[in-house]
C-alpha cells in the first residue's frame, strides 16, 4: 500500500495533513525517515511510524504461500471446479485475496496469495524479473541444443520472443526428460509452449519456487504465511518497485 494512505487510514487525517507530516519528516519506515507519499510500505512487517508511534500491524496485508494440486483452478471461486482460494480456511481468509502467479488446472505446485495489491503486481509483471522456477517432465529428448535455444529465447510460431530461460536437464532420454527451467515472464501456457516450440510436450508442470519463495516442506493442498526469511526477501523489491515508479 502506498504509505501516503496507509498514514491518511490509520491516522484519520486529510491528504494535506499527511503530506505535511511526510515532508517535515514526522514520518519513519524501519528507522529511516521517508518523505514521499507514493513509496510502498507494509506495516504487517515493517515498522512504521509518525512522530514515533508506531501504526498498528493490522492495517497490514495478508500472505500465504499454497501447494496446489492437480484439477484445482487459479480462481477464487468456481462453480465446476475446486479452487486454490478453497484451500484456505474462511477464517484465514480476509476476503479480498488474489492469486499471484496462476497455474493451470492440469498443472500443481506453488502458488503465492495476498491481499497486497501492489506486490500482485509486482510478481505479475515481467520488467520486474521475479524468477519462477518448475520442474517439468516432457514426451521427449531434453538435450544441450533445447538448453541453447532456452538460453537464447524460445521464439512462438506467432513470432513472439521469449526472455532467456535457464533449463536444466534432470534425466533424459528419446522417450521421457526430466529438467528444471527457470522463466521470468508469466505468458499463458508459457512453459508450455516453449517446450512446444522445441518439438515435445509437457507431460507434467510443477512450479517449486517463485522468486525467494519456495513450496519446500509444503505438502499438497496445504498453505502456510511467510517465514522471517520470507518476509525479508519481499522487502527487498519494494525499493525496485518504488525505483521503476520514479524512473
Amino acid at each position: 500500500m502506498l504509505l501516503g494512505q496507509l498514514i491518511m487510514d490509520a491516522g484519520q487525517v486529510t491528504r494535506k495533513a499527511c503530506k505535511r507530516l511526510l515532508k517535515d519528516g514526522h514520518v519513519t519506515v524501519d528507522g529511516q525517515v521517508v518523505t514521499q507519499f507514493a513509496t510502498v510500505v507494509d506495516p504487517s512487517w515493517q515498522e512504521i511510524t509518525v512522530d514515533q508511534v508506531v501504526i498498528d500491524r493490522h492495517f497490514g496485508h495478508t500472505y500465504y504461500l499454497v501447494h496446489k494440486p492437480k484439477g484445482y483452478l487459479s480462481a477464487n471461486k468456481d462453480q465446476t471446479h475446486p479452487t486454490v482460494i478453497d484451500l484456505i480456511q474462511p477464517a484465514d481468509n480476509p476476503g479480498d485475496l488474489a492469486i499471484t502467479g496462476r497455474l493451470d488446472r492440469d498443472a500443481h505446485g506453488l502458488v503465492f496469495v495476498t491481499n497486497n495489491g501492489q506486490l500482485h503486481y509486482i510478481f505479475q509483471q515481467p520488467k520486474f524479473d521475479i524468477p519462477k522456477t518448475y520442474r517439468v517432465n516432457v514426451n521427449g529428448l531434453i538435450d544441450g541444443k533445447m538448453v541453447a535455444q532456452f538460453q537464447a529465447g524460445i521464439i512462438f510460431q506467432d513470432g513472439t520472443i521469449c526472455k532467456a530461460a535457464r533449463l536444466e536437464i534432470i534425466s533424459a532420454s528419446p522417450q521421457s526428460s526430466t529438467g528444471l527451467v527457470t522463466i521470468s515472464e508469466g505468458r499463458r501456457h508459457q512453459v508450455k509452449k516453449m517446450f512446444l516450440a522445441c518439438g515435445v510436450k509437457v507431460t507434467d508442470l510443477y512450479r517449486q519456487a517463485i522468486g525467494d519463495l519456495s513450496i519446500d516442506g509444503l505438502v499438497e493442498g496445504g498453505y502456510r504465511r511467510l517465514n522471517e526469511a520470507e518476509i525479508q526477501s519481499l522487502k527487498s523489491i519494494f525499493p525496485l518497485y518504488n525505483k521503476r515508479k520514479e524512473s
